[in-house]
């Protein structure tokens, strides 16, 4: 069984079966470009089926839209916001026409479902109508970028908790190699004397300054451009809508949610995506080098640091028998570059806007649910199966931290510049370390140079 609808290029055939329609099917013809089509993220189509909802709530306060036609249509919503019908939302997401075929495919599939609720076929559309009901009072200039804002605000917790179980099981770990003493090191070179525990310390900070970082940005995307209609005037929207449509978004999903302060503003400009972006970006090049550090600390104790020991997941390699990679770093790595290029993605699309509009936000749309995905994922296999299993190698970090002459500084206030420096070169001359010259001579025995190594590790312990 097939139906015939008609738009202004002309007529074509469609499935019976299909709630989409002629402007959907000329997309998916034309836009086949990724794999990744607006039904494979859910988040997005709860989002752009939302706003569809409030839009006929408010047609139907203000009385644009019959009463039966609201209620077919919100009801057609519901249905979407419960997870049904997503398969017929086809477009793909980098689209080309600046976000047009997503409104479409979005009021399509909402006027048939619609149709069918109060019992007639898909494409009578002199009975209920994409544009003239289901669209009222909108444009994709509006409501695109507004259902991307609350897709993102929709994914965020997640993302968000995710960062923090990282940070969470890094310091869970911190506190598991409190006493653990180690070298630190700049410039990849010996420094001062540290624990394992303050390195990791280090680690779990920045990813919870990282999770805030998002969090504070997110907040701006509670702001829309919804009610600006196609350029910020709001022409098309009946006296009423842009007040009723905020109050009924904001309680029906729950959030707080309010016009740009200058709609014109806030059609122009996408810097509120690039603003969350970049703080995405920024949390995966901390994790970026937060993984480098793991993987450089646990190289092999006889051809590199050996400080720490990674779980083996995995065999590392096809051809040398027991090697075991860094594999959970090295994807967290990836998952690093990925999003940073991601990020420049949104960035020059943000830039790219023209005049009235930013024609972009399919793939700024695109670029940010991916980053947010790989992230939301990634932090959790990294802690999980990474992080909460790396044991500390105490006696190679001892032995390492023990060698170096580094430690010379520790013992300045003690035996005076002048004494330590004498003694530094002598045991370079009789090629021996210089804390096993420390406690040959008898100035000091090995535990009181490991109580010096602890005071110098935490100054605060004896201030």
């Amino acid at each position: 069984m097939t139906r015939i609808e008609t738009d202004s290029i002309g007529a074509r055939e469609l499935p019976e079966a299909s709630l989409f329609g002629v402007n959907t099917l000329r997309a998916t013809e034309n836009f086949d470009i990724s794999p990744l089509k607006i039904g494979n993220e859910p988040a997005f189509v709860r989002a752009l089926a939302a706003i569809k909802k409030a839009a006929a709530k408010a047609n139907g306060e203000t009385g644009v839209i019959p009463h039966t036609i609201r209620n077919a249509i919100v009801t057609a919503c519901d249905e979407i916001l419960a997870g049904q019908h997503h398969g017929q939302f086809v477009v793909d997401l980098l689209e080309g026409s600046g976000g047009t075929s997503i409104n479409m495919n979005t009021n399509e599939v909402i006027a048939n479902r619609a149709l069918q609720i109060i019992g007639h076929r898909a494409g009578q559309y002199d009975l209920l109508n994409p544009n003239d009901h289901v669209n009222s009072g909108q444009s994709t200039n509006d409501v695109v970028p507004a259902a991307v804002k609350l897709a993102v605000l929709e994914k965020a917790p997640l993302l968000l908790s995710s960062l923090a179980h990282l940070a969470e099981v890094m310091q869970q770990r911190a506190e598991a190699f409190g006493n653990v003493l180690k070298i630190g090191r700049t410039c990849m070179q010996a420094a001062q004397p540290m624990t394992l525990g303050q390195e990791f310390e280090g680690y779990s900070s920045a990813l919870f300054r990282a999770r805030d970082k998002i969090r504070a940005a997110v907040e701006d995307l509670a702001v829309l451009p919804l009610g600006g209609t196609a350029i910020g005037t709001g022409l098309g929207a009946h006296p009423g809508y842009k007040e009723a449509v905020y109050r009924h978004l904001s309680s029906d999903i729950g959030l707080a949610l309010r016009p740009a302060d200058n709609m014109f503003d806030g059609m122009q400009n996408s810097d509120s995506f690039a603003r969350v972006s970049s703080e995405i970006r920024i949390a995966a090049e901390v994790i970026g080098k937060i993984s480098l550090d793991l993987i450089i600390l646990s190289s092999g104790t006889k051809s590199g640091i050996g400080e720490i020991k990674l779980p083996a997941v995995q065999p590392g390699s096809s051809i040398m028998p027991g090697k075991v990679n860094p594999v959970l770093p090295m994807m967290m790595q990836q998952v690093a570059y990925a999003v940073v290029g991601n990020d420049a993605a949104v960035s020059l699309a943000s830039m790219s806007g023209q005049l009235e509009i930013n024609h972009f936000e399919p793939v700024i749309a695109s670029r940010m649910f991916d980053s947010m995905d790989l992230l939301t994922r990634g932090c959790r296999i990294f802690a999980d199966k990474c992080i909460s299993g790396i044991q500390a190698l105490e006696e190679q970090a001892l032995e390492n931290l023990m060698g170096s002459s580094a430690l010379a500084t520790v013992f300045v206030p003690k035996f005076g510049y002048a004494k330590v420096s004498k003694l530094v070169k002598q045991a370079e001359a009789e090629g021996k370390l210089f804390i096993d010259l420390l406690v040959e001579m008898g100035l000091l025995t090995k535990e009181e140079v490991i109580d010096a190594l602890r005071d110098a590790a935490n100054p605060q312990r004896t201030a």
